[in-house]
C-alpha cells in the first residue's frame, strides 16, 4: 500500500493535543516526531518505522497503537511521567 496523504493525516492526527509530524523516508519507512506544539521539546522520535505492512485499515490502526504504547513508556524530557500517559490521565 502507498503511503498516502489520509494515512499522513490519520497518524499525525493520532496524538492530539501533542504534535506530530511524519517524514516519508527511503526503503518504505518513516521518521516519527511527537513533540509539544507549544515548546517544540520533543515526546518521542522514531526512525525507519517500517509502512510496507500497512495493508489495511487494521494495520494503520495497529501501528498507531505501536506507537501510542511506546510513547506511554519511553522515557521523556516532560519529566517523571511520561508525557502521553501525563495528558491524558495514564498511570
Amino acid at each position: 500500500m502507498l503511503f498516502t496523504p489520509e494515512m499522513r493525516r490519520t497518524i499525525e492526527t493520532s496524538f492530539l493535543p501533542l504534535a506530530c509530524q511524519c517524514t516519508l523516508m527511503p526503503g518504505d519507512a518513516l521518521m516519527v516526531k511527537i513533540f509539544d506544539p507549544d515548546t517544540g521539546r520533543i515526546a518521542m522520535l522514531a526512525n525507519n518505522v517500517s509502512i510496507g505492512h500497512l495493508t489495511s485499515v487494521r494495520a494503520l490502526a495497529e501501528l498507531i497503537a505501536e506507537l501510542r504504547y511506546d510513547l506511554r513508556t519511553c522515557a521523556t524530557p516532560f519529566g517523571s511521567a511520561p508525557a502521553f500517559s501525563a495528558l491524558f490521565g495514564g498511570a
